[in-house]
């Protein structure tokens, strides 16, 4: 059954995050007339995510944090405060389904645990489910699970999730 949209756009929608990539284009631009080189801000955006980086945390709340703010602003967009954090890459962060840290001076990047949890309670739901099935069915359905996931974590160390 089709229902009309009249207003916004659907959730989940292929046209949302090409409306944001083209509502956030110009953001680099942005900061970067609000900061100067030597501040080494540094923007990556996908889709309706986006971090930046920068040299210093002073750099991002006095300079960076208030020029998105006013960007932002303009396109009729608020930053969310509560999904806006300021920290350190020793302290790491997550950014689509990743964490990203710094473990010794090195550059670490991870299956977040969130993600690491629910694909574990994937693998657990379809066993539970395929009770009645023959082992050989189990095994197609959890190979495709685990392929999946394989490949989306491809570039990645996969020690957290398949080491356990």
């Amino acid at each position: 059954m089709f229902n009309p949209t009249f207003e916004g756009t659907p959730q989940g929608g292929i046209i949302s995050p090409t409306l944001l990539v083209l509502t956030l284009t110009g953001l680099e631009q942005a900061v970067k007339a609000a900061t100067s080189s030597k501040d080494k801000v540094n923007i990556i955006v996908y889709a309706d995510d986006f971090i930046i980086t920068g040299a210093s945390r002073e750099i991002l709340e006095s300079k960076v944090k208030p020029a998105v703010i006013s960007f932002l602003k303009l396109r009729g967009l608020t930053l969310s405060e509560e999904k806006t954090h300021l920290t350190h890459v020793n302290d790491g962060f997550n950014f689509l389904g990743f964490n990203v840290r710094k473990y010794d001076g090195k550059l670490l990047i991870k299956p977040a645990k969130e993600n690491v949890k629910l694909f574990l309670d994937k693998l657990r739901n379809t066993i539970k489910n395929s009770r009645q099935c023959n082992d050989g069915s189990i095994i197609r359905q959890l190979n495709l699970k685990i392929r999946g996931c394989s490949n989306y974590y491809l570039h990645v160390s996969l020690n957290a999730l398949f080491l356990k």
